[in-house]
């Protein structure tokens, strides 16, 4: 129980960014002591204290993460019952009630306070500039328009750096596997993802069995991805093509309104 408790406290540690700033989640914590001794509304005292409250208890009980993790089979995710501590929301509905006379001179010095604990989210590792307004790179929403239809929908298989964000650029592109298939630890298995991923060299008879099999209007290869047999030798056209990939589209498919079917000699 007690090794337990302690992989609660490191994950705690981890969300609030202790080891880098501890300030934040500091405010966070007077404010919520300050609304238990204060607040005297008792839906929002529901809300805003004893959630919180509650949910911190439970989160730090070995028992309850014992029940958790048995009943979701999920370990991983334990760590998103933080999100409903609602961190900002308790610090600034708690900074204006105690700045409640003073308005103005408040919200100058919790923004203060705020900038000089934080620090600037555009200087992280994960933070890069946006390429285009859809905020994915520019030569996957390139591919994902030259795939996504005028109506219905089309079947597209794709380089796994693509799975991501093709399906963010249009629900009308569906995809024979998705982000499943990239987690590794889920351990997943499909038969088009090893034929096109995981084989050294396409096996183009087998591999366009399966993209027929599963109904793929376009197939989208890296321009060194290593053929077995070109696809045009199985009526497969070259479509189109950017910097990186080449895009072949099957004129053997037809698609109708999101059904897919081979078209017969």
């Amino acid at each position: 129980m007690w090794g337990i408790f302690l992989e609660s406290v490191v994950i705690f540690q981890n969300y609030v960014g202790f080891h880098q700033n501890k300030y934040l989640f500091g405010i966070y914590l007077f404010f919520l002591l300050y609304l238990l001794l204060t607040e005297k509304n008792k839906s929002i005292r529901a809300v805003f204290v004893y959630t919180p409250i509650i949910l911190l208890f439970c989160f730090f009980c070995p028992l309850f993460r014992k029940v958790f993790v048995r009943l979701l089979n999920d370990a991983e995710t334990y760590y998103r019952l933080l999100w409903l501590l609602q961190m900002s929301l308790v610090s600034a509905y708690g900074a204006m009630k105690l700045c409640g006379k003073y308005r103005k001179a408040g919200l100058v010095v919790m923004c203060a306070a705020i900038v000089a604990c934080g620090s600037l989210v555009y200087r992280s590792e994960h933070i890069s500039k946006a390429q285009n307004w859809y905020h994915l790179p520019a030569e996957a929403v390139e591919v994902a328009q030259l795939i996504d239809p005028a109506e219905g929908r089309v079947m597209a298989l794709v380089p796994a750096d693509l799975v991501y964000y093709i399906r963010q650029y249009s629900t009308k592109i569906n995809m024979p596997y998705g982000r499943e298939m990239l987690i590794a630890r889920w351990d997943y298995y499909n038969d088009m993802y090893e034929a096109m991923e995981e084989a050294e060299v396409i096996q183009t008879d087998s591999f366009v069995e399966l993209t027929r099999e599963y109904g793929c209007n376009y197939v989208v290869l890296k321009k060194d991805r290593e053929l077995q047999a070109p696809l045009t030798d199985y009526g497969f056209e070259l479509y189109a093509q950017t910097d990186t990939y080449l895009i072949y589209i099957d004129r053997n498919m037809k698609t109708n309104m999101g059904m897919n079917t081979v078209i017969e000699d």
